[in-house]
């Protein structure tokens, strides 16, 4: 398998990227980014399929020559996310248009009363499923079958198959063929793990919820065969690789969810780097436009009522329960950055220990939670509609900005922490794009009480994506024919860095600070 690499096409909501990643050693050795196409037809919002799958195909006729003998294709999918395809294999919801619904498109009134009568109360539906029954859109997957039953029955009559999206994403490269890369892949235990309603999750993967035999369109379009997404669904037809200048046919797995795939590179490295904390529970906080907060390892209990604070069940690649808290912070954070912008006004990643703790003890400019309007209605705050507080001293000082943006999404990320992992002696592995800013990061320690870790390559670089390694370690244990943690991550040379401690005066001048600004939420 040597000169090879491994192919990983990732949709997201607001980037699509292409990554090539050399099979022995798994580093990234060719990336390509754009944003995520959408569309609109007739008055709903659609993902523009077409024109990403186009867009994937272009990057990788652009590789360099030393990039394309390829030995996998792994896609990386938005759970949620996913398409209806005719019995021609074609996209069927928009034709002649390759478009496929957003799981952002709101439902009118009357299909969230429907789903909530044969979902049955929201604590009995979180306890069965892990998942939250009133999740506008269908972010509760299920959802969405309610919905095309009510409103698009003509668009049902037509579909074949229901693929998520990594099923779609691997059909493409079997030649558009989406069906039997439906068959192929089952029900990816990823989807169904991710806020899908689909799954009962107090028994093996697999097993449907009670509220997913009540919808007949979903027990018709989804594959009653569970199976996991390091096997292999087919190759790449030898026409379609030669179209995208591929020196070889590539296996294609069906893809996973992307925080099912972030946890891979976690488990395989962390424990190797401390032995003594093998086997125990470890909180992987992934802090991009969405931060995740998920135990992996050992075993957390489901909150009674952790669907009011955006806990949800996710899953390992195996189907196994991770529970998992979220928060946009990032997107809260690019909503403040914007503001200051907007204002004329700039937001410097400068801060100092004097600095932090002047502003901690003043107590006079607060970023409160879902500043952004998408948050609102999610997170440890759902009802709080998100504001700044002291707008003057927000907007006076470029610094003051970066650590009031930093101080919202560090605490509200520590609410998140203690929702799901009371025990402060699990420590948290923080990657994405937070996992750069030790501002954050310190923050983050400090507000939780927690040993704090980021991973860093053999170059010393953060190790910021873990969603296309682990995507990668997949391709490579499909071409193995072996587990994804049997896969050897020794090449890639990650350390881990305990994250420095703030001063003892700034600790306890957050506790304060803290105080003041829960009040506002």
């Amino acid at each position: 398998m040597s000169d090879k690499t491994i192919l990983v096409p990732v949709d997201g909501a607001s980037n699509i990227k292409l990554e090539a990643l050399d099979f022995e050693t798994l580093a990234t050795v060719a990336s390509a980014v754009t944003a995520s196409p959408k569309a609109e037809h007739d008055g709903l919002q659609y993902n523009d399929t077409g024109a990403e799958l186009d867009w994937f195909d272009e990057a990788i006729r652009g590789l360099a020559h030393s990039c394309r003998h390829a030995a996998a294709v792994a896609p990386v999918a938005r759970g949620a996310s996913g398409g209806l395809v005719g019995a021609d294999n074609s996209l069927a919801e928009a034709p002649p248009r390759r478009l496929t619904l957003a799981y952002t498109q709101g439902y009118p009134e009357a299909v969230n009363e429907a789903f909530a009568a044969l979902a049955g109360s929201r604590e009995e539906f979180f306890q069965e499923t892990g998942s939250i029954r009133d999740f506008p859109g269908s972010l509760t997957l299920l959802k969405r079958f309610v919905y095309e039953e009510m409103e698009r029955p003509a668009v049902l009559a037509r579909s074949k198959a229901f693929a998520h999206y990594g099923a779609l994403l691997g059909g493409h490269f079997l030649g558009d063929d989406y069906l039997a890369a439906v068959a192929a892949a089952g029900n990816e235990h990823s989807y169904w793990m991710c806020h899908s309603g689909t799954r009962n999750v107090q028994a093996a993967p697999g097993t449907p919820s009670r509220a997913a035999g009540k919808v007949a369109s979903f027990r018709r379009l989804v594959p009653a065969e569970a199976s996991v997404c390091y096997k292999p669904i087919g190759t790449m037809p030898a026409s379609q690789a030669q179209a995208l200048a591929l020196a070889g046919r590539p296996v294609v797995v069906s893809g996973g969810h992307d925080t099912c795939l972030s946890h891979i590179p976690i488990l395989s490295t962390f424990y190797q780097a401390y032995p003594q904390a093998a086997g125990k529970p470890v909180l992987h906080v992934e802090a991009g436009t969405w931060t995740m907060i998920a135990q992996v390892g050992g075993s957390s209990p489901l909150a009674g009522d952790g669907f009011t604070r955006d806990v949800i069940i996710q899953g390992t690649v195996d189907g196994q329960n991770v529970v998992t808290a979220r928060y946009g912070g990032g997107a809260d954070f690019a909503c403040l950055k914007k503001l200051a912008q907007d204002k004329g006004k700039g937001m410097q990643g400068r801060w100092d220990p004097a600095a932090l703790v002047r502003l901690l003890r003043a107590g006079d400019c607060f970023a409160t939670p879902n500043v952004n309007p998408a948050n609102r209605g999610t997170g440890p705050f759902p009802q709080c509609q998100g504001r700044v507080i002291g707008e003057q001293a927000f907007l006076g000082d470029a610094a003051v900005a970066y650590m009031a943006c930093n101080l919202l999404t560090a605490l509200t990320t520590a609410q998140q922490v203690q929702a799901i992992a009371q025990d402060a002696d699990v420590p948290i592995v923080l990657t994405a794009g937070g996992s750069k800013d030790p501002l954050f990061a310190a923050l983050l320690a400090a507000a939780t009480g927690r040993a704090v870790y980021a991973m860093f390559d053999k170059d010393g670089q953060a190790v910021t994506e873990t969603t296309t390694l682990g995507a990668a370690i997949v391709g490579k244990a499909a071409c193995l024919n072996v587990h994804p943690y049997e896969v050897d991550t020794a090449p890639l040379g990650v350390r881990y860095r305990q994250v420095d401690a703030l001063p003892a005066e700034a600790v306890e001048a957050l506790k304060g600070y803290r105080e003041k600004w829960l009040r506002h939420c």
